[in-house]
């Protein structure tokens, strides 16, 4: 699908006009669903962008604020979250956001620790997780295995922030490193009042699905240091997602190529070659009934 533009808002940018924020080109948006752990409201615009945007087919997603508050009680913070969304389609799923001056100095590891609580949480509720953080964030205190485990969105802007994309710009995260972009603060779109927040998805992976399987019959195979994907992986995509299907492979005595993430030439031949082994359907794509047969279900 080749890269996505989308934009990421909350109560600061009001009651949005959807219709023009498609027309201008955006297809997925991140919303704020309730303010940080000491008071757990909700947002106040939530209720009418999350309706809006989905009449106007954007990929919904929402993103929760980690912070100092959030680890007196991550269980009760993510619960909150889950009582808001009540069982709702999120398309772009929940975004973990690690961002916090106040949550730094608690270090790497408990960092880690919490991210993967929330993680937990979130999918047995059945949402996709990824996590949300700035450069500094990801070079300090975002662990190995997280950046592995997780797909990642960046935050990095220039000092002469004016709004506009640069897909050449040398402030660009790698491709091989993040899947999403927040490239400005200072973003204009139409049918939003001010600023807004602008990204871009390299994939165009816009359509992360819940999951379908809830915790009692959650596929996740021992041994696999990646997480298990809820979605159709196939040529030309990246991330995470990608790693699990190669390690996947691996195992089965098949050659992907590198477990790179990137889902090209050697990666796609693998898969038809298992999928033919294993008399389902060969069609290069891993839908449900390939990732059944990767982990022996």
């Amino acid at each position: 699908m080749g890269e996505v533009q989308g934009i990421d808002v909350s109560h600061y940018q009001g009651l949005i006009d959807w219709a023009k924020v498609k027309k201008d080109g955006k297809e997925f948006a991140i919303m704020k669903c309730q303010y940080e752990a000491q008071s757990h409201r909700i947002d106040e615009t939530f209720e009418y962008n999350y309706a809006k945007a989905g009449e106007n087919d954007i990929a919904r997603g929402v993103y929760i604020y980690i912070a100092r508050h959030s680890m007196q009680d991550p269980v009760g913070d993510a619960n909150a979250l889950l009582q808001h969304l009540k069982g709702r389609k999120l398309e772009y799923g929940i975004w973990l956001d690690l961002e916090d001056k106040n949550l730094a100095p608690v270090g790497r590891d408990k960092i880690r620790n919490l991210a993967l609580l929330y993680n937990d949480l979130f999918t047995r509720a059945g949402y996709y997780v990824g996590i949300y953080c700035n450069r500094d964030w990801y070079q300090r205190l975002i662990s190995d295995d997280l950046k592995d485990k997780f797909d990642i969105w960046l935050a990095r802007y220039p000092k002469n922030d004016t709004g506009s994309y640069n897909q050449f710009s040398a402030l660009r995260p790698k491709y091989k490193e993040v899947v999403a972009w927040q490239y400005s603060s200072k973003g204009k779109v139409n049918g939003i009042k001010g600023n807004v927040d602008l990204d871009v998805d390299y994939d165009g992976i816009t359509n992360l699905n819940q999951i379908e399987e809830v915790a009692s019959t959650t596929y996740e195979h021992v041994g696999n240091p990646y997480i298990m994907p809820n979605i159709n992986i196939k040529y030309g995509m990246a991330g995470c997602a990608v790693k699990w299907v190669q390690w996947e492979l691996k195992q089965h005595g098949y050659n992907p190529g590198k477990i790179d993430g990137i889902f090209l030439d050697k990666t796609e031949k693998a898969v038809r070659d298992f999928q033919k082994e294993s008399r389902i359907l060969v069609d290069g794509i891993v839908g449900k009934q390939t990732r059944k047969a990767l982990i022996g279900r």
